[in-house]
């Protein structure tokens, strides 16, 4: 029962531990190396013995401290852990119940558990590939004085689960009758009330241990936590994974809020097991966890060095044909070939040394193409549902459950995506109350040509991922994990070069607003009042569910308003006086009059990628040359000294501290973008990533092939002396 304190208490008899702790044989196992030939004869048909499985062999590895990251424990630490393990092995698993107490450090260390690793697999046969995992497991654990618990479906009893057997058994009904596969939520159930009652360590079948877990436990109670999490490998550091975790202690609070809350198991529906993550997997899990101060959240790498998306990585495990011949990933001569019932051959690498050596501080791997049964429905359909578990059971508003359940929805393409992001943002500013319903300004002053579009690019690169994304490249090119957050919106340059004229505005600006809300009015007011407009932009963008605004002005060379972009930036510093201001100019004039005139002459201002496929970065062919005219030149001199001066001194009247970019110093290469979108992090504490490979990843602004000043113009002779003193007519441009 649920005190009211939280804390859980037992309320009915547990089976006996004799009962509970069935553990694999663990004698007369067979251990031999393949033989390094191919063919018929290489493969290894693992059947239901174990004693039939073969390993490549068993090497006794000096465990490494692999969670140097999260705390640096003191020396006595290891002295303690040894008196701990010592006496837990000293007693039976009987015995358990009595509290084993050790000094580790400063830190009053409480175990109360049975050094034991449970691992769960319902329904039909272990597959055989997965056995090779669970055997190495126990291998690795009995080494370490642990033991290993296979539970399956006989398991579930009403004396082993007390708690969730009543929601078990109606979700094995619900199988029974549909035939759809529900035993990841019931896994989930089954290994939260497990670390309740027992305590010890839980690991998905896909999961490979590297070293002890027991480090792990040692790092918990040196931070005085009851329960050891690891980051999910789905892009955001902030989610809990439920494949790997443990508790030092029984009877969690943690873990009872999870198995303890009757009309919540009675609420889940079987049916929508497609999203399972939300009804009994990770998103459950993390809005729990917000809420109990004795769980921590180690760094992904301990249990997942290779994210989902990152199978092809994965050097110890792959697919091959019956014969072999397919695939060469996995190391051949050190490997052995397992055969399933249905003719699926793997081949594998156990242990997987590979890991160890590229993730010194890993303690265990997930093989995650053995895994995501769960992905089993449209996207359309599962954003409804994703959203109304959100809408139905996340209270708070600081929450980034909103902002992954928002971004599943933008990227559903469903056909009440904005509907249903509309609930999701009206239900947060809701909860979040007054001073919540605007987006935040960025404004960006720039002179022309002196890369605002590629600024702009790559803060919406920036802010719409996570600043822990996780970035790798394989054959087919670079990828990121998800979640991307659509938290960006770039309203881009209205007031320079007859802006509101253009096409794209009508074509895609404006469809854009006005499905976020904004009025025609105020739209169409742009021009006259832009604080009012840029107002309501930032307050229906905020309604959409966007966190950050982007406003470029530059420079207006319209001879009917020359003062027009003047009195745009005044009006907009004077409206938002916590707007994050941003200015750049460019240093090599030659180029940026070269770069203006092309513009203005051929009406081409930027080109980019195609939007299904971003990472097309392909070269433009060289510009076509412009012609060197001096009093154009000094117009557009006069120009940007005449805004710079401006802008400087505008921010100097309000004492208003911005960033000033110099497009040479600051954006001509991937490595300088990267440390300035740094140090607009750093400056203005933007929760944006800054990994160079990432932001140049899907960058789609298309630059043309890069070629010498002098091939810029057609007549390069005629240019005087002083400029090309200054900027060399062989510099590249």
């Amino acid at each position: 029962m649920l005190t009211e304190s939280g804390v859980f208490l037992p309320a009915r008899s547990m089976a006996h531990p004799a009962e509970r702790v069935a553990l694999l044989p663990t004698e007369g196992e067979s251990f031999t190396k393949p033989s390094t030939t191919t063919g018929a004869a290489e493969v290894v048909n693992a059947m239901e013995d174990i004693g039939e499985l073969r390993a490549v062999r068993r090497d006794a590895r000096a465990p490494a401290w692999g969670i140097g990251r999260v705390v640096a424990l003191v020396a006595t630490a290891c002295l303690a852990l040894v008196a701990v393990v010592l006496a837990l092995n000293s007693g039976s698993f009987a015995g358990a119940s009595e509290l084993a107490l050790q000094a580790l450090g400063s830190v009053d260390v409480e175990l109360e558990v049975e050094p034991v690793g449970h691992v769960i697999w319902l329904g039909s046969k272990l597959p055989n590939v997965k056995r090779v995992f669970l055997h190495r497991n126990q291998e690795l654990l009995h080494k370490a004085g642990w033991k290993l618990k296979l539970w399956r479906s006989e398991d579930i009893t009403q004396q082993n689960f007390p708690y969730t057997y009543g929601t078990i058994r109606r979700a094995l009904k619900y199988h029974d009758q549909s035939g759809e596969n529900v035993f990841s939520m019931i896994g989930d159930l089954m290994k939260f009330e497990i670390l309740y009652h027992f305590g010890g360590l839980y690991m998905d079948t896909n999961i490979e241990l590297l070293r002890d877990p027991t480090e792990l436990f040692t790092v918990a109670a040196s931070l005085n936590k009851e329960v050891f999490l690891v980051a999910d490998p789905g892009g955001d550091k902030r989610f809990a994974s439920a494949g790997f975790m443990g508790a030092l202690k029984k009877h969690s609070p943690l873990f009872a809020s999870l198995v303890a809350n009757e009309q919540y198991l009675n609420e889940i529906p079987f049916e929508e097991h497609c999203v399972a993550n939300a009804w009994t997997g990770p998103m459950f899990l993390t809005l729990k966890v917000l809420h109990f101060d004795s769980a921590v959240i180690l760094d992904r790498d301990t249990a997942y060095p290779l994210l989902c998306g990152q199978d092809g990585m994965d050097r110890c495990l792959e697919r091959v044909g019956a014969d072999a011949t397919f695939g060469g990933k996995v190391d051949q001569e050190n490997s052995v070939l397992v055969k399933e019932d249905n003719g699926d051959v793997w081949r594998v690498k156990v242990p997987c040394d590979d890991m160890t050596r590229e993730y010194p501080e890993a303690t265990a791997v997930d093989h995650f193409s053995l895994g995501k049964s769960w992905i089993n429905c449209k996207p359309a359909a599962r954003a409804r549902k994703l959203a109304d578990w959100t809408l139905r059971y996340v209270h708070d508003p600081a929450s980034f459950i909103f902002d992954f359940t928002l971004d599943q929805v933008r990227w559903s393409q469903s056909h009440n995506a904005d509907e249903l992001t509309k609930e999701l943002v009206e239900r947060r500013q809701q909860l979040l109350g007054a001073g919540s319903n605007r987006a935040q300004l960025i404004l960006l002053g720039s002179t022309a040509r002196s890369g605002s579009t590629l600024m702009s690019e790559m803060l919406r690169q920036a802010f719409n991922a996570d600043e822990d994304t996780v970035v790798w490249t394989d054959d087919s090119g670079l990828h990121s994990d998800i979640p991307l957050y659509n938290r960006f919106f770039d309203l881009g340059d209205l007031w320079s070069e007859q802006t509101m004229a253009q096409d794209w505005v009508r074509r895609d600006l404006w469809p854009r607003l006005e499905g976020f809300g904004v009025t025609r009015r105020a739209f169409d007011a742009a021009l006259d009042q832009p604080a009012l407009f840029v107002d309501e932009v930032l307050q229906k963008s905020a309604s959409a569910g966007y966190q950050y605004v982007l406003v470029k002005v530059g420079w207006n060379s319209d001879p009917k308003d020359p003062l027009l972009s003047k009195r745009v930036a005044s009006n907009l510093l004077d409206a938002f006086p916590h707007a994050n201001v941003v200015f750049m100019e460019r240093a090599n004039v030659l180029a940026q009059y070269a770069s203006l005139a092309r513009a203005q002459d051929t009406g081409e201002w930027m080109r980019f990628a195609d939007n299904a496929n971003p990472a097309d970065t392909r070269a433009l062919p060289p510009p076509k040359p412009v012609t060197f005219d001096f009093s154009r030149f000094k117009l557009m001199f006069d120009q940007r000294h005449d805004w710079i001066t401006f802008f400087h001194d505008e921010m100097a009247k309000r004492d208003r501290k911005y960033v000033h970019l110099v497009y040479e110093e600051h954006l001509a290469s991937p490595e300088k973008q990267a440390e300035t979108m740094r140090r607009l992090k750093d400056f203005f504490g933007f929760d944006v990533n800054v990994n160079q490979d990432f932001l140049s990843s899907s960058v789609r602004l298309l630059k043309p092939k890069s070629v010498t000043l002098e091939e810029r113009f057609t007549n390069p002779h005629e240019i005087p002396e002083l400029l090309t003193r200054a900027f060399p007519l062989n510099e590249i441009a």
